[in-house]
C-alpha cells in the first residue's frame, strides 16, 4: 500500500501520512508514504503506471455544482483517466 498526497510536502502533511501509516501499521498492513507534485489528475495517474498500481483509493469531498459545472472536478477527471478501479472514500 502506498499513502499519497499531490502538492508540496508540508510537516503537517508528512506528520498526517506518518500517522496513517502508523494505522494501518498497527492494523497489521505496511504502507510507504509520499508526495507528488504536478495536478493530481496527471500526476496520479503516472503514478499509478509507473508503479504498476492495480487499484486507486482516494477521498472525495464536494464543490458547489455551479464550481464542478464550470471548472469541473479532480474526482471526476481521475474516474475518467484512470486505468484502474478507484475506490471514493467520502
Amino acid at each position: 500500500m502506498h499513502l499519497v498526497t499531490v502538492g508540496t510536502p508540508s510537516n503537517d502533511v508528512r506528520k498526517g501520512l506518518q500517522d496513517a501509516a502508523a494505522m494501518l501499521k498497527a492494523a497489521g498492513l505496511e504502507a510507504t508514504s509520499g508526495t507528488v507534485d504536478g495536478p493530481p489528475e496527471t500526476a496520479l495517474g503516472t503514478l499509478i503506471d509507473s508503479e504498476g498500481f492495480d487499484l486507486l483509493v482516494m477521498g472525495a469531498y464536494g464543490h458547489s455544482r455551479i464550481r464542478s459545472l464550470i471548472i469541473g472536478s479532480t474526482t471526476t477527471e481521475m474516474i475518467r483517466s484512470c486505468k484502474v478501479p478507484v475506490v471514493l472514500i467520502r
